[in-house]
C-alpha cells in the first residue's frame, strides 16, 4: 500500500529495494497519489531490484517543473476562477504515459488496486480496472492543483483527500500481511514545511491523514499482520523539494534493510509456508507425501497474501 507525500514519494524506492533484496514479493500492490505512481511502474516489470534500480533513476531524474509546470498565465487563470487548478497535469501524464507499460490497470503484472476520490460521489473510490493513465493521474491530482480527471461518470482527484493510507481497502481484498510504506511518520511528523500553495496542500492533506492512519493501523493489528517500514527524512525535505531524491533513496533503503534483518528468519519461514499454502492450492488433490487426498476443498482464498501499503 503506496500513498502520497509528494517528491518524499522518493522514500517508497528505497524501501522497495531493500524488500526486493530480501526476496519479498507483493500479492497485490494497493496505492493512491504518488504512491500510485511507484505502484504501478512496479506493476508494469518484474518485482526485483533491478527494478528499484529502475525506478530510483526516474525519481533522481525528476525536477519540479517535471511534476508541477508553473506558467505565470495559468497561474492568474486560475487565480480568477476561470479554472479549477492551478497547474496542468501535462508533466504527471507524460511521466505516467513514459514508465507504465500497461493500457488498463486490470492488465499489470502484479495486481493493482488505486484509490482515487470521486467528487461526484463525494466517496473514495477503488479502482482496479480502467484506463491506466487517467486512473493514475487522477488518483494523482491534488485538488485545485491539478485538473480533476473524469473517466465515465466519475470525476477524480487524489485519493490522499479521504485516505491517504488505505490500509481498509488492503485488508478487504484479502491481504494478511501488509507492508505500510511511509513517507511521513503519522507520530512525529519529521518533514520540513513546504514552501506555496502547492507545499501547503500536500502538507495538509498529510496532517489530516495522519489522524486516519493511526486509527486503521490500530484498528487492524489484530486482523492483520502490519508491518510499518521506518521513513527516515534527515534532511527535512518538504514534500515539493525534488532536489533530494537520491539522499531520500539511501536512507530509506539502509533503514529498512536494519530494520528487516531482524524478521529475516520469521520472514523466510512465512514465505516457504506461503509456497505449501499455494502448492497445495494448484494440487489439491494431493497430500505433501504425493497421496491422493480425501477430502479436497482448499480454494485461493487459503493462500496468504502480501500487500504492499504506503503513507504520506
Amino acid at each position: 500500500m503506496l500513498s502520497g507525500g509528494g517528491s518524499l514519494g522518493a522514500l517508497q524506492v528505497g524501501m522497495l529495494r531493500a524488500l526486493f533484496e530480501h526476496g519479498l514479493r507483493p500479492d497485490l500492490l494497493v496505492g493512491t497519489s504518488v504512491g500510485a505512481v511507484n505502484a504501478a511502474f512496479i506493476a508494469s516489470r518484474a518485482p526485483s531490484a533491478a527494478t528499484a534500480d529502475q525506478l530510483a533513476e526516474v525519481w533522481c531524474r525528476l525536477s519540479r517543473e517535471d511534476v508541477f509546470p508553473f506558467s505565470p498565465r495559468a497561474l492568474i487563470v486560475g487565480l480568477a476562477g476561470r479554472r479549477d487548478h492551478l497547474v496542468p497535469d501535462r508533466g504527471l501524464r507524460r511521466l505516467v504515459e513514459q514508465h507504465v507499460e500497461f493500457a488498463d490497470i486490470g492488465e499489470a503484472s502484479i495486481p493493482l488496486h488505486v484509490v482515487a476520490f470521486d467528487v461526484n460521489e463525494q466517496a473514495e473510490v477503488l479502482l482496479s480496472e480502467g484506463p491506466a493513465v487517467d486512473v493514475i493521474v487522477g488518483a494523482a491530482s491534488i485538488p485545485g492543483v491539478f485538473p480533476t480527471v473524469r473517466i465515465g461518470t466519475r470525476l477524480l482527484v487524489d485519493g490522499g483527500v479521504a485516505n491517504n493510507t488505505p490500509l481498509s481497502h488492503a485488508v478487504a481484498l484479502g491481504a494478511e500481511r501488509v507492508f505500510v510504506f511511509p513517507t511521513r511518520d503519522p507520530h512525529s511528523h519529521t518533514g520540513g514545511p513546504s514552501r506555496g500553495a502547492i507545499g501547503a496542500a500536500i502538507d495538509g492533506i498529510g496532517v489530516l491523514t495522519d489522524a486516519r492512519l493511526r486509527f486503521d493501523l490500530k484498528r487492524y493489528s489484530s486482523d492483520v499482520e502490519l508491518i510499518v517500514l521506518p521513513c527516515p527524512n534527515r534532511l527535512r525535505v518538504a514534500a515539493t523539494d525534488f532536489g533530494h531524491s537520491s539522499q531520500l533513496i539511501k536512507e530509506a533503503c539502509h533503514a529498512t534493510r536494519a530494520f528487516l534483518e531482524p524478521k529475516r528468519g520469521a520472514l523466510r519461514r512465512a514465505r516457504s509456508g506461503r509456497r505449501d499454502r499455494e502448492r497445495r492450492v494448484a494440487n489439491p488433490g494431493r497430500s505433501p507425501q504425493g497421496n491422493p487426498r480425501r477430502t479436497a476443498n482448499t480454494t485461493r482464498s487459503t493462500v496468504r497474501h502480501s500487500a504492499i501499503a504506503g503513507h504520506g
